[in-house]
């Protein structure tokens, strides 16, 4: 597998994520972009090193997102690297609160 991967999921009401993995100094390192409509919400790194976040929020405009928990998984042997998320986000008028927890990106270690 060649480096950088990018992946992008939908989460709700018109938010993204775009996952790109790289390798820094030999390590699996993930940013993840969250972007709405209106634009660049935020960014989240994981790495083996800080493999996860928790309670995170970003707001643009109205539109709240909230990031319950992030966690990050390098992919070594034969397992699959993954970062998976849950939390909420509003829609655009901060109203109609949708949750969400799924996984937004998986690669191969090879």
């Amino acid at each position: 597998m060649s480096y950088p991967i990018s992946i992008t999921a939908d989460l709700a009401h018109s938010v993204q994520t775009d996952t790109t993995i790289a390798l820094v100094d030999g390590m699996q390192v993930s940013t993840t972009r969250f972007t709405s409509p209106a634009g660049l919400m935020g960014t989240v790194t994981l790495s083996p090193v800080q493999p996860s976040g928790e309670n995170i929020q970003y707001k643009m405009g109205k539109q709240i997102l909230q990031i319950f928990s992030i966690r990050f998984r390098a992919a070594f042997g034969l397992t699959q690297g993954q970062v998976n998320i849950s939390g909420n986000v509003t829609n655009q008028q901060g109203t109609d609160l949708a949750t969400f927890s799924r996984q937004i990106c998986d690669w191969d270690p090879n």
